[in-house]
């Protein structure tokens, strides 16, 4: 977020309370405009403010998915007696009004795609994410990781396949592992790296 003097006249997102131009106000482009000391600190309040954003947003986005859809619905709905006259459908040549039909079928298909892709946009942009999020999970993994290994647990390594925990770290253990060869070998791996074996024997307790 970083401070700036105002351009145009606007509200602080937070209070209400009406900005000017030319005056000091905070911003950042996912979340909004605010007062100076109004802008959010925490973790969950700059999130809930970004959601706000993000969720107007692919609400609009949405909207205009749900008109094509509605509108595309129409057009291949339309001519319910030529649609239903086997005749008209399957008559070699060219038959004009048949041909129109076609045309505005295929653009209806056209715009039901685009809604799909507008749809998927908006989705997308629902899942907002704050700095550290990537780390708060991990560590997350790791705590739930704590709850059922210990020293002598028998784990995965998703690069260095199978070993058993010879120490345990804040955020690592340290893993002697079998080795290809049989010839075991120890490094400390982060602990999100790793997962239990099932069924697995521990070597010590």
């Amino acid at each position: 977020m970083r401070k700036l003097q105002t351009k145009y006249d606007g509200t602080c997102a937070k209070c209400g309370s009406d900005l000017h131009v030319g005056d000091d106000a905070m911003y950042e482009k996912s979340m909004g405009i605010f007062c100076v000391g109004c802008e959010p600190i925490t973790i969950e309040e700059i999130r809930a403010f970004r959601q706000a954003k993000a969720d107007r947003k692919a609400d609009r986005i949405e909207g205009w998915a749900q008109k094509r859809e509605e509108d595309a619905a129409q057009m291949l709905n339309s001519h319910p007696s030529y649609r239903h006259d086997w005749a008209f459908i399957t008559q070699p040549g060219h038959i004009p009004a048949r041909a129109r039909m076609i045309k505005s079928d295929d653009r209806a298909y056209e715009s039901l795609g685009k809604a799909r892709e507008m749809r998927s946009r908006a989705d997308n942009i629902r899942h907002v994410t704050v700095k550290g999020d990537a780390e708060r999970k991990r560590q997350a993994e790791r705590e739930a990781l704590d709850s059922v290994l210990h020293k002598g647990s028998r784990v995965h390594d998703f690069c260095f396949g199978d070993g058993t925990i010879i120490s345990v770290h804040k955020k690592s253990y340290r893993i002697e592992f079998d080795g290809k060869t049989g010839e075991k070998w120890k490094t400390a791996r982060d602990k999100s790296y790793v997962k239990p074996i099932e069924n697995a024997t521990c070597a010590a307790g």
